[in-house]
């Protein structure tokens, strides 16, 4: 049975680091360009958003009992 918390947790962490990279959108391109602290702060909050949409699946799908994914993108299949 799948957890709705873990799910909860996950979304929750998911919408967290996309509002904190939303939060820079108004950031210049050349600002941006020009700031390496700002570009890794970024590139972070998007591979942890990524990596919890993974946990997501990884979740529904082991409790599912549907089988092993090949890759982390079969996962979204």
């Amino acid at each position: 049975m799948v957890n709705a918390d873990i799910i909860i947790s996950k979304a929750a962490a998911v919408k967290r680091h996309l509002s904190r990279i939303a939060s820079k959108a108004d950031t210049d391109l050349q600002t941006f360009a020009a700031n390496l602290d700002l570009q890794e702060s970024i590139l972070f909050n998007l591979q942890i958003s990524i990596q919890n949409c993974i946990d997501i699946a990884a979740h529904i799908i082991s409790d599912e009992s549907l089988g092993i994914a090949g890759s982390n993108n079969e996962m979204f299949y």
